[in-house]
């Protein structure tokens, strides 16, 4: 058990930005440092190298957490592999770390990035006070984190990867080496392939801001093409809804400010692949901690 003055550093590795913060046991945010651009083509070392500077930038002394977007094996604190960071295969994120910051390995707690942000979200987000509940960021690609009886379930630690669930198993390749994940159809990623090839919105083709607010205005094609995207994401929460009858999704990343026009879609797609009269008692809500999501669910596990 954690004492109220006690403080812990977290760390969100992210696909274009590190973020890191130092927050008390009470959930006061004490400082903050992001590293944009962390420059990931040049390897592992260089990003474990960065990350140990960020945390000791942030005065880190007796634990630290750590999100990274991937599978684990939790026990070891060991990177399996990340679809969307090839080159951090098989890599001892723990070990690595706890090296360059001088902490006992046991002291550094290494989760997936999602699941990290589901944390967050439920201590002090948009799940707050949620007994069951899916966290999904949809950014580069789309990860989940489950929260079960008002706890992280992580499985082994691969469980909530709702962004390689398969939608159409003919359908794009995507980085985990198979096809039709839904992340290729409902990431902020794919959501902005997918606008350029429509040549939507029309001022900017591309951008995901102007496009949900042309959607919101009245575009008819903005409007289809979002119902689209929504509807194959709801495809890949139907089976969420089958095998655990959560009734709870929360929406993180930077692609979820589009939630409203995405949600008739989502419901749709719901719909499609779940049954019974419980898709209509679903909740679908934004998540509230924005980019402070990861980390602050990061320094939570840390605290133990």
């Amino acid at each position: 058990m954690s004492s109220a003055n006690e403080v812990r550093v977290g760390i969100d590795v992210g696909g274009s930005a590190i973020k890191a913060g130092r927050i008390g046991a009470d959930g006061a945010i004490q400082a903050e440092q992001n590293w944009e651009a962390p420059h990931f083509e040049r390897g592992p070392s260089h990003v474990l190298d960065g990350i140990a500077e960020l945390a000791r930038g942030l005065h880190v002394e007796r634990a630290l957490g750590i999100g990274v977007p991937g599978l684990l094996d939790r026990a070891r604190g060991f990177l399996i592999e990340s679809p969307n960071l090839p080159s951090f295969k098989a890599l001892d994120v723990k070990g690595e770390l706890a090296k360059r910051l001088g902490l006992e390995p046991a002291r550094v707690h290494v989760e997936n990035d999602a699941n990290a942000a589901a944390v967050g979200e439920q201590w002090l987000g948009g799940a707050r006070g949620e007994r069951d509940a899916l966290v999904l960021t949809l950014g580069t690609g789309i990860g989940g984190g489950l929260i079960l009886d008002g706890k992280l379930f992580a499985g082994e630690g691969m469980a909530g990867e709702v962004g390689h669930v398969v939608i159409d198993p003919g359908g794009r390749d995507c980085g985990c080496g198979r096809k039709g994940c839904v992340e290729q159809y409902a990431s902020a990623t794919a959501a902005r392939r997918r606008a350029l090839e429509a040549g939507l919105p029309r001022e900017a083709p591309g951008d995901l801001k102007l496009l949900a607010e042309r959607a919101r205005t009245g575009g008819a094609q903005e409007r289809a093409l979002l119902f689209a995207i929504g509807r194959d994401l709801g495809r890949g929460l139907g089976p969420v809804l089958c095998l655990l009858d959560i009734r709870c999704f929360v929406f993180g990343g930077g692609f979820s400010a589009a939630l409203d026009v995405l949600e008739p879609g989502i419901r749709a797609g719901i719909e499609e692949r779940s049954y019974g009269d419980r898709q209509h008692h679903v909740r679908l809500q934004r998540a509230t901690l924005g980019p402070k999501a990861g980390w602050i669910g990061a320094a939570k596990l840390a605290f133990g």
